[in-house]
């Protein structure tokens, strides 16, 4: 019987699910072409469990005044293990939003786990 093979079973899960999530967030927040001079890259604090069953996380991030958002994407860490050991995360949200004082940002939430939204700004081409 070759137990190697289901012991490892377990990190190899764990390290797709990481790089994928690297992956989805670098393709989302890392500068493009498009961008130029007064772009910024800018990530919210981190989400921490709330103490619902879900245990949900939420993470904001605004552009400054002046800017507007080009591209966002989220980041997870501390993910939480099911009973059989296998992980259990899962992204709820990462979008745009607007607030109620019209700042424009990006938004994500994950349950059993910490979720940090990432934001790329740039200038308006309006200047507001």
């Amino acid at each position: 019987m070759n137990m190697t093979k289901g012991l490892f079973r377990p990190l190899h899960a764990a390290g797709l699910l990481a790089l994928s999530a690297l992956a989805l967030t670098l393709s989302t927040a890392l500068p493009t072409q498009a961008t130029g001079p007064g772009t910024r890259y800018l990530s919210g604090d981190a989400g921490h469990e709330d103490a619902s069953a879900a245990a949900v996380s939420v993470s904001r991030v605004f552009c400054p005044r002046g800017t507007t958002v080009q591209s966002g994407g989220y980041s997870t860490a501390r993910w939480d293990r099911a009973r059989d050991g296998s992980l259990r995360h899962a992204v709820l949200a990462s979008h745009p939003v607007l607030d109620g004082a019209g700042r424009k940002g990006w938004y994500a939430s994950a349950s059993h786990a910490e979720v940090t939204a990432h934001v790329v700004c740039v200038p308006s081409p309006d200047g507001d």
